[in-house]
């Protein structure tokens, strides 16, 4: 009795045209938000802009480790560059912590001083 691990193939580029789309995407809502956040002075609307944007940023980490981890190894990197998408994970993870906490300070600043 044979056990068999048949997997369809898929192709990578297949998945990098779809974070393209959703780059593209992003940038476009944030463009959009903006515009439409100075015409009505909302500035809700700029700061879902400024998010989008952050998750724009994210995606493009995103897309470019995704890039490098396919590169096949060579004599400086003999295991491949695969982990370059942990590194992409880190670096988008800190960003959220770190803006995170900025924003739980600022909160709590305004919520002392509500006029600051």
């Amino acid at each position: 009795m044979g056990h068999h691990h048949d997997h369809p193939h898929i192709d990578p580029a297949s998945g990098d045209r779809r974070v393209s789309i959703s780059i593209w995407a992003n940038g476009l809502l944030t463009i959009a938000q903006i515009v439409g956040g100075i015409m009505a002075g909302s500035l809700s609307l700029i700061a879902d802009a400024l998010h989008n944007f952050s998750d724009m940023a994210a995606l493009v980490i995103a897309f470019a480790a995704r890039k490098i981890a396919r590169r096949p190894a060579d004599a400086h990197m003999t295991f491949g560059y695969g982990r370059i998408e942990i590194v992409a994970a880190l670096i988008n993870y800190t960003t959220l912590i770190i803006v995170g906490v900025y924003l739980i300070y600022e909160g709590a600043m305004r919520m002392i001083d509500p006029l600051r």
